[in-house]
């Protein structure tokens, strides 16, 4: 009985481990891009564009559509026109049915779009008179067209592609901006974690040396001003202590809901003290932005989009010749195999012209305001793309930089920790005051939280870079999201 009861302690343990989640810095990384909120929104965003991409190419192919009829009654008294020119009412009951089947394509290079369609209606009139009438199209051709007008179709495959290859590398960007941010995050808890483990250390110290000072008072080997100062230090580091436990629980429950997982999970993160060695070429990180950053395709789209608002504000202020054109067979009867014999021929034809005569410069004013846009769309994308280099060289140089002070920021917070040591051990000795250990104390906490601040930065500043040149310099590998 008492090794069963043991076994389940120990189940019970092991169970109890495995619920607090022990993350670093790439655990939670990349369990932010599979189950946070925000990585759902980015990959929302992109199959918004994926599917307009696909509905885009999908207007070029062949369309079949069928409409129709089936029926439409009609019951009502009704005026009819006599032979002899007299008007009549009469009741009319009418029921009619249609059908129509008909395949369509654009055709993007003139702007105008071909149809093939075939059709069959038919009137049931009774009443006063009763008859069945069928109108047969077994097939018709046609064709639309505006001849000197904007061809939406040919801008349209200048644009549509552009804005499809920007999304696909904004996506890259928004899920390195994701990792930014939970870098964030992990750095917030972590540094309240070690605060508080430290914080936890500076009171079990200060209670130590508090209990120590008593014993020395009450041999009258140091005053009671030391003491009353022994005892405002524990005060204080008990207060410290609850404020990082506020802070931790915060940082965590912040940290849970972002990754997706409940406020209550229990979270540990570690420190991987490990510094990456590798450094960024300026020139090349420069080469891989403009090549794959999706703020050069951006500008490409809208200088494309200024000139094709131009196009299309003047196509839409000059001579503008519409043609529609068909021809197909049709043919009448009181019966539907005779609707389909000796059909007849049936051709349409329709030319609209739209000339503007007379407009007081307003086709003129229009049409210098949008090359005007078009103008200072270049010239903001001119400065866009000089200030898109200066940001790149920034945030290189701030990674280098970031770099040699996270190995000070470490070498330091080992200086700060060991100096605390052995300054605690000469004042129990009574060799210095009790004012030399608090400047060390306050020195090793100062050193913890440098630390922690040049790990965040050096991580920060590393995805940033990742984010805009679409490449992992650690692995010297394009970054591509599937």
């Amino acid at each position: 009985m008492k090794k069963l009861y043991l076994i389940l302690i120990c189940i019970f343990c092991l169970f109890s481990i495995k619920a607090q989640n022990q993350l670093d810095l790439t655990d939670v990384i990349n369990i932010a891009k599979e189950k946070s909120i925000r990585s759902k929104q980015i990959e929302n965003r992109y199959q918004n564009a994926y599917w307009r991409n696909f509905s885009y190419k999908r207007q070029f192919l062949p369309s079949l559509n069928f409409n129709g009829t089936l029926p439409e009654i009609q019951r009502s008294i009704s005026s009819v026109t006599q032979n002899d020119g007299t008007e009549i009412f009469v009741n009319r009951n009418v029921m009619s049915n249609g059908a129509n089947l008909s395949l369509n394509q654009i055709v993007p290079f003139t702007g105008g779009s071909f149809f093939a369609r075939s059709g069959l209606d038919n009137i049931e009139l009774s009443g006063n008179q009763n008859s069945t009438t069928y109108l047969s199209r077994p097939v018709e051709f046609g064709y639309s067209q505006n001849i000197f007008g904007f061809n939406q179709f040919k801008w349209n495959k200048k644009v549509e592609p552009l804005f499809f290859n920007e999304a696909d590398l904004l996506k890259t960007e928004e899920i390195e901006a994701l990792s930014v941010e939970a870098v964030n995050r992990y750095f917030d808890l972590l540094r309240d974690q070690l605060s508080l483990e430290n914080s936890e250390k500076n009171l079990l110290n200060n209670d130590t040396i508090y209990k120590i000072g008593k014993g020395r008072y009450s041999y009258g080997k140091i005053s009671e001003n030391e003491l009353l100062q022994l005892e405002l230090s524990l005060l204080n580091s008990d207060i410290a202590f609850e404020r990082e436990k506020l802070n931790y629980d915060l940082s965590r429950q912040k940290l849970a809901t972002f990754l997706g997982y409940s406020s209550q999970e229990q979270i540990k993160l570690k420190l991987d003290s490990f510094i990456p060695d590798f450094t960024i070429n300026l020139v090349e990180a420069i080469t891989y932005a403009n090549q794959n950053n999706s703020a050069i395709i951006r500008q490409k789209r809208q200088i494309v989009e200024a000139e094709m608002n131009v196009a299309k504000i003047k196509s839409d202020n000059r001579f503008n010749f519409n043609l529609f054109a068909s021809f197909g067979l049709s043919q009448t009867a009181d019966n539907l195999d005779d609707a389909y014999q000796n059909p007849q021929n049936q051709e349409y034809v329709s030319m609209g012209v739209n000339i503007p005569i007379i407009q007081w410069g307003l086709g003129k004013g229009r049409i210098k305001q949008a090359q005007a846009n078009a103008e200072l769309v270049n010239s903001t994308i001119e400065q866009e793309r000089i200030d898109f280099e200066q940001d790149v060289y920034e945030k290189v140089a701030r990674f280098n930089l970031n770099k040699k002070q996270l190995k000070v920021s470490k070498r330091a917070n080992e200086v700060a920790e060991k100096r605390f040591e052995v300054t605690k051990q000469r004042y129990l000795l009574g060799k210095i005051l009790i004012s030399d250990l608090q400047i060390a104390q306050q020195e090793k906490d100062q050193a913890l939280i440098s630390y922690i601040g040049a790990y965040r930065a050096f991580w920060q500043s590393y995805y940033e870079i990742r984010g805009v040149t679409h490449y992992d310099f650690e692995k010297n590998a394009l970054i591509k999201y599937e």
